[in-house]
């Protein structure tokens, strides 16, 4: 009798394997989304990967790693905001301060993901 074997058991260790899979992926996923978001290596706005000669201190920019081409509408984006004098280009409309609004916003809510206790956690989680 010892040689029978419990499908019961082997089911759950089964179901067991699988949820664990799927919660070490969706941590990955996590993890990959949020470091991806904040990498220093390509610009964070466009996406753009940058050259060795093109990097520039992300804390030079409110923390922002940022091609020329999107520093300069960055730039834009904060003088027109704070009421500053700037040549504005005729996109730079109700849609577009919308667009870096959102994009700020976005920013800011993965800094505090990134610094929260959860995250850190899950981090932790993840050395398991």
């Amino acid at each position: 009798m010892e040689k029978v074997l419990n499908i019961t058991d082997r089911l759950e260790s089964r179901k067991r394997k699988r949820e664990a899979k799927r919660y070490r992926e969706r941590l990955m996923a996590i993890e990959r989304a949020v470091q991806c978001a904040s990498c220093e290596f390509k610009c964070n706005m466009c996406g753009r990967q940058f050259r060795e000669d093109e990097r520039t201190p992300t804390s030079a920019f409110g923390g922002y790693s940022l091609c020329d081409s999107c520093r300069s509408e960055f730039d834009d984006f904060i003088k027109i905001s704070t009421k500053q004098e700037t040549e504005r280009m005729f996109w730079h409309k109700e849609a577009w301060l919308r667009l870096w609004s959102a994009w700020v916003d976005y920013q800011e809510a993965l800094k505090k993901f990134r610094e929260s206790s959860e995250f850190k956690q899950l981090l932790e989680h993840k050395g398991r």
